[in-house]
Formats: structure tokens, sequence, C-alpha cells
């Protein structure tokens, strides 16, 4: 056999070896990704559901039309019994643990107008229909939202033609995003 043969036989190798641990280094790094975007999406979920319902039992628990300590306490009871065994402040902290800190800034805030709400929902004095409950629900709707919003752009990967179509630079991307 020529030499020259066995050459381009071995580079042939090294090019096929360098090809299959590159290909491999990239899926195990996509693989990685998706689990960990997979992950941010559950706690990220569990933790809009969890405030969700948190206020619909309290708001459900205030209508019973208990009075005194007995409506304080079945309001604090549908705070912190949740059903499914994912209540809002334990899933808060798996969020601290998932979440970028942007996503969690937002989210502190929005547990914290919950407790406010409870406060508000133990009260004789409060109703569905009084201005202080309006006046801290609406802002707490509209941070869900908000907060919901700012989950599902993190989630979303950045895709170049959907950025570039929408005007966005992808550096000012890169520096929002940090």
């Amino acid at each position: 056999m020529e030499w020259g043969t066995l050459g381009v036989a071995a580079v042939g190798a090294l090019f096929g070896i360098g090809a299959t641990v590159i290909t491999d280094s990239l899926r195990s790094r996509r693989e990685k990704e998706q689990r960990w975007a997979d992950a941010k999406r559950l706690v990220y979920v569990r933790f809009l559901a969890a405030v969700a319902h948190a206020h619909s039992r309290m708001a459900m628990a205030s209508a019973r039309g208990a009075v005194g300590e007995a409506r304080s306490h079945a309001v604090h009871d549908a705070f912190h019994n949740d059903p499914q065994h994912s209540e809002a402040k334990s899933v808060l902290r798996e969020l601290g643990l998932v979440a970028p800190d942007h996503v969690y800034r937002v989210a502190l805030p929005l547990y914290e107008q919950l407790r406010s709400i409870r406060d508000l929902l133990a009260s004789d004095a409060v109703t569905f229909e009084t201005l202080e409950y309006r006046e801290a629900v609406d802002p707490f709707f509209q941070s869900m939202e908000d907060l919901q919003r700012l989950m599902r752009d993190d989630l979303q990967p950045s895709s170049g033609w959907r950025d570039r179509s929408a005007g966005v630079q992808p550096s000012a991307l890169d520096g929002a995003s940090r």
C-alpha cells in the first residue's frame, strides 16, 4: 500500500471521529438546554397556578359568609392549604432556584400582593365590591399577566429571523437577557 493512500485514510478517519465528537457534544448541550427549559416551564406553570388557585380559594372562603375570627381563619387556611401541595410560597422558592433574576424580581412582588389580598379578604369590612379590594386585585392580575409574559419570553428561544422582523437587534437582546 502506498503512503499517500494510508495518509488520506488516516485524515479521513480523523475527520470522521472529529465530526462525531462535535455532533455528540452539540447534541448533549442541546438536550441539557431542553431539560433545563422543561424544568423552568414546569416551575413557571406551577407558580402561576399556585398563585391563581390561592386567590380563588381565598375569595371563595371570604364569600362563604363567616365573620370575625372564623372568616380570618378560613381565608388564612385557604391561603396556606393547597390541595395540590403546591403552596405559593414553596413554589416561589422553587422559582428562585430556576428562574433568572429578572423573572424572580417580578414574581416576588406578585406573591406579596397576594398576601396583601389575603389580609384584606380576612377582614369583615372588605367585600369584592369595595374600592380597597379593587385597588388591590386589579394590580395583582396585571402583575400576573406581566409575569406570565416575562416567563413566556424567557422560555422562547430567540430566533434570528423573528427578532430581526420585530426590529430587535441581536446585540440588544444579549444585553437585555443579562
